[in-house]
């Protein structure tokens, strides 16, 4: 049970049901695990399919406990351990304060923070790449 692979197969497992990430067009690598007690602590770096290079892609630290027989994930944090909100146990998707939300049509214009320049939608510049 004590290891890496069987964490790894936990953390991919998780991502492909919750994360919406393309997982074809990703390496996701473990580059390191400890265990304490029923819990383990993992290191995992992502990188675009092909492109090994470290600094091409990310890295996320998880947290999984042994339950049942199986590694299930409780934490995900960035590179340096802060808590990434909506990943937690609860799998909640509650976005932090002043967040635009996601999943915006395209066609619907997203409002933009006081004084911010107005964006021009893809398409409409001419030849320059000025607004038409």
């Amino acid at each position: 049970m004590r290891s890496k692979d069987k964490v790894q197969a936990a953390i991919v497992s998780r991502l492909q049901a919750r994360s919406g990430l393309d997982m074809k067009s990703l390496d996701v690598t473990t580059t390191d695990v400890s265990f304490d007690k029923n819990m383990a602590y993992a290191t995992v770096a992502f990188h675009p399919k092909g492109d090994p290079a470290v600094n091409s892609g990310m890295v996320m630290k998880y947290t999984l406990e042994q339950r049942d027989g199986k590694w299930q994930v409780v934490k995900v944090g960035d590179s340096s351990g802060h808590s990434l909100a909506g990943h937690g146990a609860s799998g909640g998707s509650e976005l932090p304060p002043g967040h635009p939300s996601v999943g915006q049509m395209p066609d619907q214009p997203e409002a933009l923070p006081p004084g911010h320049p107005q964006s021009t939608p893809k398409g409409s510049e001419g030849a320059n790449g000025r607004a038409r």
